[in-house]
């Protein structure tokens, strides 16, 4: 047997064990949950964390920045001096990366996707909610904007002010989510690496991205290029799947809780801010009439906020943030979320529960 047919045997034999061990995931969640979120998860991402979180440099960036580059001399290799036999040869040793690369994002965190809900660990049932029940809960987000902005600076262009910089938020981030992690049995603890302020984060916003996990490294990344009063949320957002939440309403969901019970005002503010703007999505698909009713609630400031915010993506708005918004439906769809990117939204179902129930002002949604 070849070095070429070896290769090709081996990278089918990694693809079947792969697809076999997601198959048995999937129909094993109380497993997964008990052995590989809760136990094995933790410790490889703490190790990969430690190895990679050292230097305050997106890691994942220049592994795929060195890769890019391999790929542009290997193909400008191939091109000088082309054949056959070096054609299949490079592209046997191209199916077994790919497919090394497949089986370690699954091993190394994509099993999480098959764990069990997060409301399995909640004292009370997630239901789906009615109109009043989005009602209450986006009146209820409204409310605490407008305390807080009482409580916030706001400048010139009615944009809440941070008195810290970049990396104070990157930090207290994971500060924030700590405080809930360490009162949780389900969340992964330890000393993790705080998100990472990304390079290319001028691409993140052609391409539609506000921020992504990189399970290779166990890095969370930021495109510190969106609004300011949007970092705290996405940081949170990113952190929540560092310790081992793959879905996306999830992450979403424990972003607002890190984010409102953090005692910090601004941080509350982009957690209620985000979720606000999801609520009212979904009353605005369900009852338009009501959704401009609660948008005649709104202040001056929060306006000032949403068009700054609706601005900032226009700009953007376009080929490439349509690729990114593709690419990223069908990556998540692969993963298991059948919703693709609609599933940030679903995150309504949690926090009309965090509202309905009395004692929500006591981190409730994490259980003790």
């Amino acid at each position: 047997m070849n070095k070429v047919t070896k290769r090709i045997s081996l990278s089918i034999f990694i693809l079947i064990i792969t697809y076999t061990v997601n198959l048995l995931a999937g129909q094993n969640t109380a497993l997964v949950e008990t052995y590989y979120s809760r136990m094995i998860y933790p410790k490889v991402s703490l190790f990969l964390s430690g190895v990679f979180g050292f230097i305050d440099v997106s890691s994942g960036e220049v592994i795929i920045l060195v890769a890019l580059i391999f790929i542009v001399l290997k193909v400008g290799a191939f091109l000088s001096n082309p054949s056959k036999e070096k054609l299949v040869d490079e592209t046997s040793k191209l199916l077994m990366t790919a497919s090394m690369v497949y089986m370690m994002f699954w091993m190394l965190w994509g099993l999480n996707n098959y764990r069990m809900p997060l409301e399995s660990n909640f004292d009370y049932e997630i239901e789906e909610v009615s109109i009043e029940q989005l009602e209450e809960t986006a009146v209820y987000l409204l409310d605490n904007i407008k305390y807080l902005e009482s409580h916030l600076e706001f400048d010139e262009n009615n944009l809440p002010v941070y008195k810290g910089n970049l990396d104070d938020i990157r930090k207290n981030s994971r500060s924030y989510f700590n405080r809930i992690a360490a009162v949780s049995d389900y969340l992964a603890v330890g000393i993790y690496s705080k998100p990472k302020a990304m390079y290319f984060s001028e691409i993140m916003s052609q391409l539609n991205y506000t921020g992504i996990y990189n399970p290779f490294t166990a890095e969370s990344n930021l495109n510190v290029n969106i609004p300011k009063y949007k970092i705290p949320f996405v940081a949170s957002h990113e952190i929540a799947h560092q310790r081992g939440y793959a879905g996306e309403k999830e992450a979403n969901c424990l972003a607002f809780i890190s984010c409102v019970e953090s005692g910090d005002y601004y941080f509350e503010y982009s957690g209620y801010l985000s979720g606000l703007v999801y609520v009212t999505n979904a009353i605005y698909r369900e009852d338009k009439e009501l959704y401009f009713e609660i948008r005649d609630m709104y202040s001056e400031n929060l306006e000032a906020v949403l068009k700054d915010n609706y601005d900032y993506w226009e700009n953007y708005r376009g080929i490439a943030s349509e690729i990114g918004e593709k690419n990223n439906d069908r990556f998540l769809k692969s993963t298991g979320q059948l919703e693709g990117t609609r599933s940030y939204g679903l995150v309504v179902d949690y926090l009309a529960a965090y509202v309905k129930n009395e004692n929500h002002k006591n981190v409730d949604l994490v259980k003790k």
